[in-house]
């Protein structure tokens, strides 16, 4: 018998923004980490965080070594590639 695992959305209000770090809950867990300026500010990021992952399965693919950016743009393309061609004005795919 296969156990079902719960998906839990990230609660905007458990997300604490500090300097160029972001966390999450009250333990503080690594979300990502915005030291440049480029396409992907930290407001972006967290809505298509919000939108489109749960707590489990980003947290599960930081442990395994992917970048905060890799997890989002490997599970939205559309989005990732947008964001790129809207900041540079130029195709991207």
């Amino acid at each position: 018998m296969r156990k079902e695992v719960s998906m839990t959305k990230f609660n905007k209000d458990l997300i604490n923004k500090e300097g160029e770090y972001v966390t999450y809950g009250a333990d503080r867990k690594f979300i990502a980490r915005f030291k440049h300026r480029g396409p992907f500010t930290k407001a972006k990021f967290l809505k298509e965080l919000i939108a489109n992952q749960t707590v489990e399965g980003y947290f599960a693919a930081l442990a395994e070594g992917k970048t905060p950016l890799a997890i989002l743009r490997d599970d939205n393309q559309d989005w990732y590639y947008g964001v790129l061609e809207a900041f540079y004005g130029r195709s991207f795919r």
